[in-house]
C-alpha cells in the first residue's frame, strides 16, 4: 500500500497534535495572517464587483430614460407641427412616420398610410414625371417615380423646393418642401424624410402684393393728378414728370429750387391760398384748396391742391405732401352750367306747356312753372311738396293703363294723364313725356306735358260721326228689325178687338199667350232701341273689361236681319269663355259693324258683276293665340286690289262712288284698334273674299 500523500494542512494538524514548537506557531499564524487577507481582499472585490453592477445598472437605467425621452420629445416634435407635413420611410420608399400636420393638411390618416404608401400619394403625377426628366438629364440615367426623391435626398443639399400635393379630396395646393436622407450606423441612406408646408396663402398674398403693386404702379401713372412733396417756403424735392404738361415748366426746375410753385400762383389768389395754410394748420393738418396758375406759356389753369402737412415731435412743420389736378374743364363746365341753368330757368317760367320737377324716388313735386300751375288749377304753393301721382289717372300712350307707383316711373317715359277739369266739369288729357335730370343735388324727374285735350275730342268726334253714318247706312235692316215685333203687336192688339168687338168670350188660355206676345215683342223692341241707343252714344275712352265675344253678339242682334234680308249667311265660330281684354264696348262694336258692313258691300258688289255667285257669307271667328285674343271677320266677295291694299287704312281713302262713303271708316277703326294696343291686319285675294283679323294683349287682371 503506497503512503498517502499528506497535504500542508494534515501536516499542520498532525504537527498540532504533536507537541508544537514556537516555530510551528509562527508558521501557524503567518498562515492564518494570509488567509485574513484573501478574504479582505474577497469581500473588497465583491463590493467593488457590488458597485460595479449597480452603476452599470444605473447607467442602463439612465439610458433608457435618455431614450424615451428623446422618443417623447420626438413625437412631440412631430405633433407639435400641426401645419407642417413631415413624412419619413425606409430604405423601400414605404412611409414609416406621417406626423399630424401631414394628417391635416394632407386629408389622410396616418394609420391609413405608415407601412401601405409611398409619397408618390400625395403628388401630382406629371410633376413627378417632371421633375424625373430633369433629373435624369442631370445624372445621365433615367429616374422617375420614388427614385426621384433618393435621388434629391443624396445630393444633400437641403434645398427647399416648390411642388404640388394633392388632397385625398383631389384638391391641390402648393407646399414648399425639402428632401433630407436618413442614415444607419455605417452612413448608408436608410430612406428620405420629406418636410413640407402649405404656402397657398403665402402664394396668395404674393400675387395680391404683386397686383396691389402693379395697381399702385398704373394709378400713379395714369391718374390725372401731379404728386408733390414740398415744403412750407414753396421749395419742392420731388413731384412727377407730369407737371410739365400741366405747367409747361419741367420738374428739374422745380427740383433746383428755380422756380418755386407760388411763383407761378396768380396774385390775385396769393391771399387766399395762404389762409387756407393756416387754417389747415390749426385744424387737422390737411387742406382742399383752388386757386389758378399761370402756366409757361401764359396760359390761365384753374387747380384743385389736396395736401396733408406733416409735423415733427415738436409741432414744427416737416414737409408737405399732396396732389395738383388740373379742373380748369370742371370750371368751366360750372361756369356754362350756370348759364344754361339760368336759360333753362328762363325757359321753364316762359314755356307754353306744362312742366313739372318731380323727385325720383317719392314723385314730390319740387317745381312748377306757371303753365302747370294753370294746368293743374292750384296754387303753386299748394303744389310744391305734393304727391304727383295723386292728379289723376295715367295710361300708356297706346291707351294702356299704367299703375304710376313708389316702383318707379315707366321705362318708355310716355303717358297721357287724365285729369278732372273744376272749372268745365270735362276731363283734360295731358300727353307726358320723362326725363331724368338733377334738381339742386336730388335725383329727379322732368315732366313735359301737351294738352291734348282738344285732340281727343275731336278724334271723339270723328268717331261718333263714323258711327251715326254707319246707323244711317243700316237704318233699313233696323227698320226691319223694329217692324217685326210693331207688326206682332198689332196682329195680337187686332186679334183681342176683333173678339171684343164681336164680343167673343177670350179664352184664359189664348188672352195669356197674345198678353204674353205682346210683352216680348215690347221688350224686343225695347231692347233694339236701347242698343241703338247705346251705339249711338257719345262714349268716352275709359277702358273696362270686356268678353271680346259679347260686341260680335250685339252686332248682330241689330243687323243681323238685314243680312238675311239680303241673303248673306252669318257663320258664328265663337271661342268659349275667352280671355278678358281692357277695351271700350261700345267701340268694339262699332270696330265690327264697320267691318261687317264692308263685308257686306264687298259680297254685293261681286252679286253685281257673278250674279250666279255663291255661298255669301261673312264668317265671325274669335280666337286665343300667343298670349292675344282676336276676331277675324272674313266675307266670300270680291276681295281688295293688291295695288291698293296697303292705302286701304289711310284717312278718306275710299273706293266706292261719291256720296256712298267718305273713306274714314278702316281708318278710324284702325286708330280704335291701336288705342286699346291691338293690330290689325289683312289678308285678301280678288274675286274670293277678304279677312280682317284683329287682336289685343290680355288684361293683367290682379
Amino acid at each position: 500500500m503506497s503512503q498517502a500523500i499528506e497535504t500542508p494542512r494534515i501536516q499542520r494538524r498532525r504537527q498540532w497534535d504533536d507537541p508544537m514548537t514556537e516555530r510551528d506557531i509562527q508558521a501557524v499564524m503567518e498562515e492564518n495572517h494570509a488567509l485574513r487577507e484573501e478574504i479582505r481582499v474577497a469581500r473588497q472585490a465583491a463590493k467593488i464587483t457590488a458597485d460595479l453592477v449597480v452603476k452599470q445598472f444605473e447607467e442602463t437605467e439612465k439610458i433608457l430614460h435618455r431614450f424615451q425621452m428623446a422618443n417623447a420629445m420626438r413625437k412631440a416634435v412631430l405633433d407639435s407641427a400641426s401645419q407642417i407635413s413631415i413624412v419619413a420611410t425606409n430604405k423601400s420608399g414605404i412611409i414609416i412616420v406621417f406626423n399630424t400636420g401631414a394628417e391635416n393638411i394632407l386629408g389622410y390618416r396616418a394609420k391609413d398610410v405608415i407601412g401601405h404608401a409611398t409619397p408618390e400619394l400625395f403628388l401630382s403625377p406629371p410633376e413627378l414625371t417632371a421633375h424625373g426628366e430633369t433629373l435624369s438629364h442631370q445624372c445621365g440615367r433615367i429616374i422617375s417615380g420614388i427614385d426621384v426623391f433618393f435621388s434629391y435626398a443624396e445630393q444633400r443639399d437641403g434645398k427647399q423646393r416648390e411642388w404640388t400635393y394633392v388632397r385625398k379630396d383631389g384638391s391641390c395646393f402648393p407646399v414648399r418642401m425639402s428632401i433630407n436622407a436618413l442614415r444607419d450606423a455605417e452612413g448608408a441612406i436608410s430612406g428620405f424624410l420629406l418636410i413640407a408646408n402649405d404656402i397657398s396663402e403665402q402664394k396668395r398674398s404674393e400675387k395680391a402684393l404683386t397686383e396691389s403693386e402693379r395697381n399702385y404702379r398704373l394709378l400713379l401713372k395714369n391718374l390725372p393728378n401731379v404728386v408733390f412733396k414740398g415744403y412750407a417756403n414753396g421749395d419742392i424735392d420731388f413731384i412727377d414728370d407730369k407737371i410739365l404738361t400741366l405747367t409747361g415748366y419741367g420738374k428739374e426746375e422745380f427740383l433746383s429750387g428755380k422756380k418755386k410753385w407760388m411763383d407761378i400762383v396768380a396774385p390775385e389768389d396769393l391771399e387766399y391760398v395762404k389762409k387756407i395754410f393756416i387754417q389747415a394748420l390749426k385744424t387737422n393738418k390737411s387742406y382742399i384748396r383752388e386757386y389758378r396758375i399761370r402756366s409757361k406759356s401764359g396760359e390761365i389753369f384753374w387747380i384743385e391742391e389736396g395736401g396733408q402737412i406733416i409735423c415733427d415731435e415738436t409741432g414744427r412743420i416737416d414737409f408737405v405732401i399732396g396732389a395738383f389736378l388740373n379742373i380748369t374743364v370742371r370750371k368751366l363746365a360750372e361756369k356754362a352750367l350756370f348759364e344754361s341753368e339760368e336759360k333753362y330757368r328762363s325757359l321753364f317760367n316762359a314755356g307754353p306747356n306744362p312742366i313739372v320737377v318731380l323727385d325720383k324716388q317719392n314723385f314730390e313735386i319740387l317745381d312748377a312753372n306757371p303753365c302747370a300751375v294753370a294746368t293743374f288749377a292750384h296754387e303753386k304753393k299748394d303744389l310744391i311738396g305734393k304727391v304727383f301721382i295723386d292728379f289723376g289717372t295715367f295710361e300708356y300712350d297706346d291707351r294702356q293703363p299704367v299703375r304710376i307707383d313708389m316702383d318707379g316711373w315707366p321705362a318708355d317715359g310716355m303717358v297721357i294723364q287724365r285729369l278732372h277739369d273744376p272749372k268745365t266739369d270735362h276731363q283734360r288729357y295731358i300727353k307726358i313725356k320723362v326725363s331724368p335730370t338733377i334738381y339742386k343735388g336730388r335725383e329727379a324727374t322732368i315732366l313735359a306735358g301737351t294738352d291734348i285735350t282738344e285732340v281727343i275730342e275731336k278724334d271723339a268726334q270723328l268717331i261718333q260721326a263714323s258711327k251715326m253714318t254707319t246707323l244711317g247706312e243700316m237704318s233699313a235692316g233696323i227698320a226691319h228689325e223694329l217692324n217685326q215685333p210693331l207688326n206682332a203687336i198689332r196682329l195680337g192688339n187686332e186679334y183681342l178687338k176683333t173678339m171684343i168687338n164681336r164680343k167673343i168670350p177670350i179664352p184664359d188660355q189664348d188672352l195669356f199667350h197674345v198678353v204674353g206676345e205682346v210683352n216680348e215683342q215690347v221688350e224686343r223692341a225695347s231692347d233694339i232701341i236701347n242698343r241703338l241707343r247705346a251705339f249711338g252714344r257719345k262714349t268716352d275712352d275709359t277702358k273696362q273689361a270686356v268678353d271680346i265675344n259679347e260686341p260680335v253678339r250685339g252686332v248682330l242682334k241689330m243687323i243681323g236681319e238685314q243680312l238675311k234680308l239680303e241673303s248673306i249667311k252669318m257663320v258664328l265660330e265663337l271661342m268659349e269663355e275667352p280671355p278678358i281684354i281692357l277695351a271700350q264696348h261700345n267701340r268694339l262694336e262699332q270696330v265690327l259693324f264697320n267691318l261687317i258692313t264692308n263685308a257686306r258691300d264687298a259680297i254685293n258688289k261681286k252679286k253685281q258683276s257673278e250674279p250666279q255667285s255663291a255661298p255669301h257669307t261673312i264668317t265671325i271667328t274669335t280666337f286665343f293665340r300667343n298670349g292675344r285674343v282676336g276676331v277675324a271677320v272674313s266675307d266670300t266677295g270680291s276681295g281688295i286690289p293688291k295695288e291698293i291694299r296697303a292705302k286701304i287704312f289711310e284717312p278718306f281713302f275710299t273706293t266706292k262712288e261719291v256720296g256712298k262713303g267718305m273713306g274714314l271708316g278702316l281708318s278710324i277703326i284702325y286708330g280704335i284698334i291701336r288705342d286699346y294696343g291691338g293690330d290689325i291686319e289683312l289678308y285678301s285675294e280678288e274675286g274670293k273674299g277678304s279677312t280682317f283679323t284683329y287682336s289685343f294683349p290680355c288684361a293683367k287682371m290682379n
